[in-house]
């Protein structure tokens, strides 16, 4: 009796790992993916949906490491492509699905103080009252690196020194000078972020403005909390967003929400949380 149990128990353990379908995601996913995942279990009732959100750099490195996951979606199409010529990828599955979009966003506070980034747009960060800027750490974080570029392109920040990215762990001032932030301040820092997602929860309880994902910035809790100024396509590094299957994990269940990624409904949600699709230009 006990061994048709302990079958029974094993036969159902393997079938709910078959219908589990686990994604490790680029932080500004966070709502939009979670969004599609709903509607897709909407679908396929059988199935199940585990997310799991962070920065790009970090998750690639966990895969790397070994992570068990069944799809992964970074916000920088470099991770997956060194993830694919490393053989850790199936073969065809690599696929761009959507193009990211960065803001300045301000609490209301600041705006309540004449400090609006939609008037204003990068002079913002100018003001003396706008001493620290919340920014994804940008030696693992795609949105940090686009945002040390948007500041680069409007003449806030003036590299120093060559480096890679990877190598920027002494922080932003250490490879820029950040003497047009500084001018006429008593101080002026860089409050660093995690991913994207950490990041906007610094610009909201702690430093009032940041460097953000558009898809964050649209969330309820940060729409209610301020406004944003969105930043041209042409004026950062380009947040190209791509997702693959990992090698050994191409299953039925997996290759149902891979596919579910490029419906009508999926684009929608993708949409709504300010994603270009790919081919599609900004109005």
């Amino acid at each position: 009796m006990i061994r048709v149990v302990c079958v029974g128990l094993l036969m159902l353990s393997w079938a709910l790992a078959q219908n589990t379908v686990r994604v490790v995601a680029a932080a500004d996913l966070q709502y939009a993916l979670s969004e599609i995942a709903q509607a897709f279990l909407r679908q396929n009732p059988g199935l199940k949906v585990e997310l799991s959100f962070g920065s790009s750099g970090k998750i690639y490195t966990q895969i790397v490491q070994g992570l068990p996951a069944d799809i992964y979606f970074s916000a920088d199409e470099a991770f997956p492509r060194q993830l694919e010529q490393a053989g850790r990828t199936v073969p065809g599955t690599l696929r761009l699905f959507a193009v990211g979009r960065m803001v300045i966003w301000a609490s209301n506070r600041l705006v309540q103080q004449g400090l609006d980034p939609r008037q204003l747009g990068p002079r913002i960060l100018l003001d003396p009252r706008v001493t620290r800027l919340a920014v994804a750490n940008p030696v693992h974080a795609p949105y940090g690196r686009a945002g040390v570029t948007l500041l680069e392109r409007f003449g806030l920040l003036r590299s120093t020194r060559p480096a890679r990215w990877e190598e920027m762990t002494a922080g932003i001032p250490a490879y820029y000078d950040v003497a047009p932030l500084q001018r006429g301040k008593a101080s002026f820092e860089f409050v660093y972020g995690e991913n994207i997602s950490q990041t906007a929860q610094l610009a909201l309880t702690s430093t009032n403005i940041g460097l953000l994902a558009l898809s964050i910035a649209r969330s309820e809790a940060m729409e209610r909390a301020g406004v944003y100024w969105l930043a041209p396509l042409s004026s950062h590094l380009r947040l190209n967003q791509t997702f693959v299957i990992l090698q050994g994990r191409d299953r039925p269940a997996v290759r149902r929400f891979y596919d579910y990624i490029n419906t009508a409904e999926a684009h929608r949600v993708l949409r709504k949380y300010g994603f270009l699709l790919p081919g599609e230009q900004p109005e």
